[in-house]
């Protein structure tokens, strides 16, 4: 690759082509042990801070970090029943980051109220909650099934490496070229059920242009995919990227053969 190229692959925080890429993908925000009942978790994708927390039925949720009336770090806030309550003004925000309203003067007793607060969709599952930062409709996620299934033996793991994502997945297809398969956007998998090893998918999700958070799933058995190989991993990112910029709306193919 040429160092514009590199450039381009590199830098995926808000406003960039890379970054748009990445966001059409479900992405690993946290281990599900990480995000207890009583209390909101900091995360931050692709230079953009976000908060996640849990509802009053435990299901997850994921919005912006800096409420949307007076810019309050929501990580201070409260969770409650329906959502996280900002402790400035006492706004309440949904699951949807929308702010809720109740009370005897409205005519239909509550409302929910968009004010601008940045959301978006989650999933959990294999202990892992994964979010969807796009428009439109979510592509189905590489590995669900896995995921969906695991057994006790199977281990899910998370570093934080202070390097570019491209960086080290580059390191790893060097390491070993032939043994690795690459799946769009930032997905690298082992197959080890061929050498009677366990096998792996690992997301390298940016934290920022300088960092990145590396999410990895062992278990015994096969892919369930076939990926790229390594050496046209770069290409098919460069495709996908040219892709959105000719035509910004169109969802990028996931790049797995079934």
């Amino acid at each position: 690759m040429i160092e514009a190229e590199i450039e381009l692959l590199s830098r995926t925080k808000s406003g960039t082509l890379c970054g748009a890429l990445m966001r059409r993908y479900w992405q690993p925000t946290a281990l599900s042990a990480e995000l207890g009942m009583d209390k909101p978790l900091a995360v931050t994708l692709f230079g953009e801070e976000l908060v996640l927390f849990r509802d009053g039925e435990g299901k997850a949720a994921l919005i912006g970090r800096y409420c949307a009336h007076q810019g309050v770090d929501m990580i201070y806030g409260r969770v409650e029943p329906d959502g996280l309550r900002c402790m400035y003004h006492g706004w309440l925000f949904d699951n949807c980051g929308r702010v809720v309203l109740r009370g005897d003067w409205l005519p239909e007793k509550e409302r929910r109220w968009d004010v601008g607060q940045p959301a978006y969709p989650v999933i959990e599952t294999g202990g892992i909650i994964f979010a969807y930062m796009a428009v439109g409709e979510p592509p189905r996620l590489p590995g669900s099934e896995i995921l969906a299934n695991q057994s006790a033996e199977d281990v899910v793991t998370k570093e934080l490496y202070s390097e570019n994502y491209l960086r080290r997945m580059t390191e790893i297809t060097e390491a070993v070229p032939d043994s690795v398969s690459f799946v769009m956007p930032n997905i690298l998998a082992w197959d080890g059920a061929k050498s009677g090893s366990p096998s792996w998918l690992r997301w390298h999700v940016p934290v920022d242009d300088s960092a990145h958070v590396e999410f990895t799933l062992r278990y015994d058995g096969g892919l369930p995919f076939s990926g790229l190989s390594p050496a046209s991993s770069y290409q098919s990112l460069l495709a996908a990227i040219e892709t959105i910029r000719i035509e910004p709306q169109i969802t990028v193919a996931p790049g797995e053969q079934r």
